[in-house]
């Protein structure tokens, strides 16, 4: 149903808002993977429609998650590197920045954040949500309660499990073997019994997160609530892999984006065209009825979800600010990364602990030191980002359209 009609309702629709942690974005079964068991994500799939190319902002948790909160990009927002910490407080989004849960409740809306927040030492009450379901033994049972319970005005539930995020573990009921999965690993990964057992695990926190994911799905089937509630399912960035997390290449930045619910038209749909992750909270404003400020940096998905064009991006932008500094455009076909901080290496000592000493040498190619100052990559001819053609000419007209590009977001004043 388009947004206009929407509107028309006496009453706008439900959101549920699902944000994966650290996850692939083609790591689900309605997104092609041949092992992987996702059956409530590709039912989602099956009754809405799925994005085959939207991106994050950062590949990070905390800038990710920030611009799919406010709708700005992460050094429009500030948030831009972890909040946690000695510098938590310092980093934290400030309470005066508009959100979209802000946005809802404006317009009505009851509104609720489980499980993952990390965007501030405040927590998510001080952003515009009436209710926080931190607790690891508990969020899930909250969920399903506040999704059951009835509900006198629209609600919103902001729900984001941690499964994707290290460490990985096996999940009873939801097993994958190191020798099931040899066929489908990561092609930007070196096949090794290390890679597989870390590959397996993966998958099998990806099965316990879909399972969750199906519990919220029978709640709203029990309220009677289902069929007037769009539900949204996104990933903050990529895996906790080597050229994934912490890197501006593909595997970090492509996210998945599934929606289905009242707004969106048809059945299966997939959607090709670019879209980002800044996008969401515009889109859930029209689809309440309301606008997101002008301020916001995010387009309206409304008119795609609905079977209409729509405005479409010609460019999605990236950027990382952990240890490193690291900016990124990407058209249809092409991308630019600009290096701009280039000898200290995207993994360090720590973060190999914490990814379960998953050692750099399970890269088919190794991260380059010092890294070039630009890399600039045809995705058609090179999907896996092998070859950087920055120096080639016959490519200097696409590198120099995309380099103005990236300056003028790169000097987009901070709110």
């Amino acid at each position: 149903m388009p947004a206009a009609l929407l509107r028309a309702q006496e009453r706008p629709p439900n959101f549920l808002v699902i944000v994966a942690d650290d996850h692939g974005w083609n790591d689900a079964g309605c997104y092609g993977h041949p092992v992987l068991r996702t059956p409530n994500l590709d039912r989602m799939a099956s009754e809405g429609i799925r994005f085959t190319h939207c991106f994050t902002t950062a590949p990070l948790c905390s800038p990710g998650r920030g611009a799919v909160m406010t709708g700005l990009y992460p050094h429009v927002s500030g948030v831009t590197r972890l909040v946690q910490g000695a510098d938590a407080a310092r980093l934290s989004m400030r309470p005066n920045l508009w959100t979209f849960a802000k946005g809802l409740k404006e317009l009505g809306y009851e509104t609720a954040a489980a499980r993952k927040w990390h965007l501030s030492t405040a927590g998510p009450t001080a952003h515009g949500f009436d209710h926080g379901f931190p607790d690891r033994a508990a969020y899930l049972a909250q969920s399903v309660a506040f999704l059951e319970r009835p509900h006198p005005r629209p609600f919103c539930l902001y729900f984001c499990p941690t499964h994707t995020h290290r460490p990985f573990r096996s999940h009873e009921g939801f097993e994958y073997r190191p020798e099931d999965v040899a066929e489908c690993l990561p092609p930007y990964l070196r096949d090794t019994p290390q890679v597989r057992e870390h590959y397996a695990w993966y998958l099998s926190e990806t099965s316990k997160m879909d399972d969750e994911i199906g519990s919220l799905l029978g709640a709203l089937e029990r309220s009677r609530e289902l069929d007037r509630t769009v539900v949204a399912f996104v990933t903050d960035h990529g895996p906790s892999m080597h050229r994934a997390k912490f890197s501006l290449y593909e595997w970090g930045t492509h996210s998945s984006l599934i929606f289905r619910g009242p707004g969106v038209s048809g059945s299966g749909r997939v959607g090709t065209g670019l879209a980002s992750t800044v996008d969401i909270g515009p889109t859930l404003m029209s689809l309440a009825g309301g606008r997101a400020p002008e301020s916001c940096q995010g387009i309206d998905l409304t008119a795609r979800l609905a079977g209409r064009s729509g405005d479409g991006r010609p460019y999605v932008f990236s950027e990382h600010h952990e240890r490193n500094h690291l900016t990124a455009i990407r058209s249809e076909r092409f991308k630019l990364i600009r290096n701009h901080t280039r000898e200290a290496p995207l993994m360090w000592p720590q973060v190999i602990r914490n990814w379960q000493e998953m050692a750099e040498d399970t890269l088919r190619q190794p991260y380059p030191l010092p890294r070039p100052p630009v890399e600039f990559y045809d995705l058609a001819a090179d999907p896996l980002e092998s070859r950087n053609l920055a120096d080639d000419p016959a490519y200097r007209s696409q590198l120099a359209q995309l380099r103005g590009e990236l300056d003028r977001w790169s000097e987009m004043p901070p709110q």
